[in-house]
């Protein structure tokens, strides 16, 4: 799908360059405008992985969430790493959480700094390099010629995000400087190796797979009810949209031949009545606000964009439901679920460390309870270093929250031989033993020359960098309203 040809000005404008150092990365514009219209991860019905303080965070590859995924997916790749159902769960959460720090990195951004047009002009413009290394004017024009308005929008928009997201991370966490003192500490520490050994029970897991009382689901129906706002719907489908514009002023003149417009031309013709349906079930967000705009029924709507296809969208009647049972029950319970997962994982957490606590008691090998309930033991294939990132065991198995600051915390603040109390992880409970550790030979550090220990500085400084980040987003992700739907 891509271009083999990349092109490029021969003489960069200081703003191409500001560009560059921004990381603006030099992707064909095929590619780009093919995955505008490709939901890699999603369906029609479940276009989004979640939100952040009501913005939809979408499936698309030029998406936050899409970008972010492409990434860690190509970094485990190229590590060898073999990309399993548990990994890509795994590949997902971490996405994700790019995806939303990024959104907030944005929100930081635009408060501060002022991207203008002709910025993001000379961005797109920079993405058309020659083999010759020279910038390619002429298939720049037939790019803004043959590509839609909408496609050109898109774009823009993505190259807008990276750059305010960019430059917000730069101005908030690249300010950081150690001293020898500073340094010797830091390599002492990411130097250091740990083996250890853990029980755990996952407490998210048990959460999302508990049934949820019917009353409970009731009162929540009770006291939201306007969210759950039903429009019954009939649409057609096609991949074009000046099909979808001809087939719209056909309609608009004789709405009673829409049932044989969409048998006959509608992309899934056996699929075009819809009935009842919330604005969590529609393509997106975008989608929905349009479905919503009016109260009235018996409304044709204008071609409508989603997900690579168009919507011809015929809206029979739109309802508040009176009880709870006229909503789909997914979608009820996922809702229910996104709004009440921090308290009710933390009270899971804290029924589960009790549970923990008196299995432990007096157990000398805690292999031994893996499997009794929802206990399962975990033991890292080997030794790690500090804020190694995901870590498995030797038959390959993810080991939970082994990726968070919270476990490396815990786990290197014990000596060897220690047995922690029962903590507390991001999704679960854990008791740990340190079975052995490694030290470095400091001695190293102070034989090396200027170069190498500057070297080693900078090194120092961005994991210094990437905690700072690390902790800013573990902040401001709290403090946000998250969602994250259950899509696997």
């Amino acid at each position: 799908m891509s271009s083999n040809k990349k092109f490029v000005p021969k003489k960069k404008s200081p703003v191409v360059k500001t560009l560059q150092w921004l990381g603006v990365s030099a992707v064909s514009i095929l590619l780009i405008i093919y995955f505008l219209v490709v939901d890699t991860r999603g369906s029609q019905k479940t276009p989004t992985i979640g939100s952040v303080n009501g913005k939809p965070i979408y499936y698309t590859s030029t998406s936050p969430y899409g970008r972010a995924f492409r990434q860690i997916e190509n970094y485990y790749q190229q590590l060898g790493i073999q990309i399993n159902n548990e990994m890509y769960s795994y590949i997902e959460d971490l996405a994700f959480r790019r995806a939303v720090s990024t959104i907030l990195l944005n929100d930081v951004a635009r408060k501060n700094i002022n991207v203008s047009d002709n910025f993001i002009v000379e961005a797109m413009k920079s993405e058309f390099i020659d083999t010759n290394g020279a910038y390619n004017q002429m298939a720049y024009e037939s790019f803004i010629k043959n590509s839609s308005q909408s496609d050109k929008l898109k774009i823009q928009k993505d190259i807008k995000e990276n750059i305010l997201a960019q430059t917000a991370s730069a101005e908030l966490f690249s300010s950081v400087k150690l001293n020898s003192l500073e340094m010797q500490r830091e390599e002492k520490k990411n130097l250091t190796r740990k083996d250890i050994e853990m029980v755990y029970i996952n407490a998210s897991e048990i959460v999302q797979s508990n049934e949820i009382a019917a009353a409970d689901l009731e009162k929540y129906f009770n006291d939201n009810k306007t969210n759950f706002a039903q429009a019954d719907i009939s649409w057609i489908i096609t991949e074009s949209g000046g099909v979808a514009d001809n087939i719209y002023k056909t309609l608009k003149d004789d709405i009673t031949l829409f049932e044989k417009t969409a048998m006959e031309k509608s992309f899934d013709s056996n699929n075009y009545k819809l009935g009842y349906l919330t604005r969590m079930q529609m393509p997106n967000e975008d989608f929905a606000n349009k479905i919503f705009a009016n109260n009235k029924g018996n409304n044709l709507l204008q071609p409508i964009y989603a997900n690579g296809y168009y919507y011809i969208v015929l809206v029979n009647d739109i309802r508040i439901p009176e009880k709870y049972t006229d909503v789909n029950k997914e979608v009820l319970r996922r809702e229910y679920l996104n709004t009440n997962m921090e308290s009710l994982l933390e009270a899971e957490k804290t029924k589960q460390a009790e549970v923990l606590k008196a299995a432990v008691s007096d157990i000398n090998n805690l292999a031994t309870l893996n499997g009794n309930g929802y206990i399962r033991y975990y033991k890292p294939d080997k030794p790690f270093s500090y804020n190694q990132g995901r870590l498995n065991t030797a038959e390959g198995a993810i080991i939970p929250d082994s990726s968070t600051e919270s476990f490396y915390m815990h786990a290197f603040s014990l000596q060897t031989n220690q047995v922690s109390d029962v903590i507390k992880l991001d999704n679960g409970v854990a008791v740990m033993r340190l079975i052995s550790e490694e030290k470095p030979n400091m001695a190293t550090l102070t034989s090396m020359n200027a170069a190498a220990k500057n070297a080693l500085k900078r090194t120092l400084s961005m994991r210094r960098i990437d905690l700072i980040q690390a902790q800013w987003e573990a902040q401001n992700i709290a403090d946000a309203r998250v969602k994250k739907h259950n899509i696997r």
